[in-house]
């Protein structure tokens, strides 16, 4: 059986190229003998529609198609991006949950996390970032410990895409006429305080305000005090640390003539009754609309208890869904958005990049005409803090509450931070209850 087997095959053999030598023609090269199958093509991708959720006052429809339309079609022509806006009557996340149209991504910022973990809607994003090989160091690391924190979650459930930043806009004609020194990078809030007193003065009848520092939780963001002891349940004001941002910030504001309660800041700035304001990478936007006014920016007043902070991570994040079934596809238009390509356009656009990239970084706000002749760099060089989460409690509410029993009410800073902690613990049970 064995000797004819192989014999069988030697004569199949010799035929087969008996007929390859008459197909190939007397003196044709191998070059030019047609193959008898045509190599098979590479199978495109199918078209894939990737829904991301999210609030239409984040991102403008320009800011849409240059960071993620555009991008992402370019190097995945088979993937698009379907914005959903979640400010829609019947598109909320739980209505969008309730209908079981659930969307692929889901994008806002990491204390808004406990809507999607409530929901069940968490994915583990660890697996597609080790599939694809997605570097995470090229993240600052604040950004990823805060969406950790903010979903009270072990493990990463979404990436961040851009910051919101804040720094001190100054009125540069405002202190020309008061012949004070500008404010500089790296001030203390007391250094800031000084100037703020000789800046608070009274001329012609008309009142002029040296600060306006924002509320006294974002005192609290900076040095990141906790809001709850969420596993006991229980309220942490009436602690050292807040009672020393209670007297600190308190300090900032009675200043002799400051400003009442219920004072337009933005409106008295932009009029040229403010010198100083607390504000954000919004505000700094918002003042390419103001006519008239000689501002500029230095960097966010520093709390000694936290050197060269600024203000605590808030950055738009992409969480992908659960349920999504184009999770790959998701991850790609993620992992488009946070390439060096794309967060560069952002941060020359005005748009805090997310990346260690100090190059990146430095180009903040260089597309951007109305940004040219200023300091907008500062908005980029503090620390950031670890964000604390609230789980959904009225805690900032509760605090500035609180502040303003102090400081326009005349209550003694322990009263005040024991009223709050009442509150607080009136609300952790109600959550409870619930």
């Amino acid at each position: 059986m064995r000797k004819r087997s192989w014999k069988g095959f030697i004569v199949l053999l010799s035929a087969g190229l008996a007929l390859a030598g008459c197909s190939g023609g007397k003196g044709a090269s191998p070059s030019e003998a047609k193959p008898d199958a045509a190599k098979p093509e590479i199978a495109k991708p199918e078209p894939v529609t990737i829904k991301m959720a999210a609030h239409n006052s984040v991102l403008t429809q320009d800011e849409i198609k240059k960071y993620i339309t555009d991008p992402v079609a370019k190097q995945y022509p088979h993937i698009t991006v379907q914005l959903v806006d979640i400010a829609e009557k019947g598109k909320t996340l739980p209505e969008l949950v309730a209908a079981k149209d659930i969307p692929d991504i889901y994008a806002n910022f990491p204390l808004n996390l406990n809507d999607y973990v409530q929901l069940g809607l968490a994915y583990n994003m660890d697996e597609m970032i080790k599939k694809y090989k997605f570097d995470l160091n090229r993240i600052q690391p604040e950004f990823v410990e805060s969406i950790k924190i903010g979903s009270s979650l072990d493990y990463l459930t979404g990436l961040p895409m851009f910051n919101q930043s804040f720094a001190l806009f100054y009125n540069k004609d405002l202190f020309g006429r008061m012949a004070t020194p500008f404010p500089k990078d790296g001030m203390t809030w007391e250094q800031v305080r000084d100037i703020a007193v000789k800046m608070t003065r009274n001329e012609g009848g008309v009142q002029y305000w040296g600060l306006w520092p924002d509320g006294v939780y974002r005192g609290a963001y900076q040095v990141s005090l906790p809001w709850a002891d969420f596993p006991a349940n229980k309220p942490v004001f009436q602690t050292q640390g807040w009672k020393d941002l209670f007297a600190m910030w308190y300090d900032l504001y009675k200043i002799p003539g400051y400003a009442p309660k219920g004072t337009n800041y933005t409106k008295e700035f932009n009029e040229g009754r403010l010198a100083m304001m607390s504000g954000s990478t919004s505000t700094l936007k918002n003042m390419l609309t103001v006519k008239d006014l000689n501002w500029d920016v230095v960097t966010y007043p520093q709390n000694p208890k936290a050197p060269g902070v600024g203000q605590r991570v808030d950055s738009f994040t992409l969480a992908i869904t659960a349920q999504s079934k184009q999770k790959d596809a998701a991850f790609q238009v993620i992992s488009v958005i946070l390439s060096d390509e794309v967060q560069r356009l952002m941060s020359r656009d005005g748009r805090l990049s997310v990346l260690k990239n100090t190059s990146i970084q430095n180009d903040f706000g260089g597309n951007v005409p109305g940004y040219q002749s200023k300091n907008v760099v500062a908005f980029t060089k503090p620390k950031l803090a670890i964000l604390q989460t609230f789980k959904n409690l009225p805690a900032a509410t509760i605090i500035n509450q609180s502040f303003d029993a102090m400081l326009y009410g005349g209550k003694d800073v322990n009263t005040a931070l024991r009223e709050a902690d009442e509150k607080m613990s009136q609300a952790i049970q109600q959550q409870l209850s619930k």
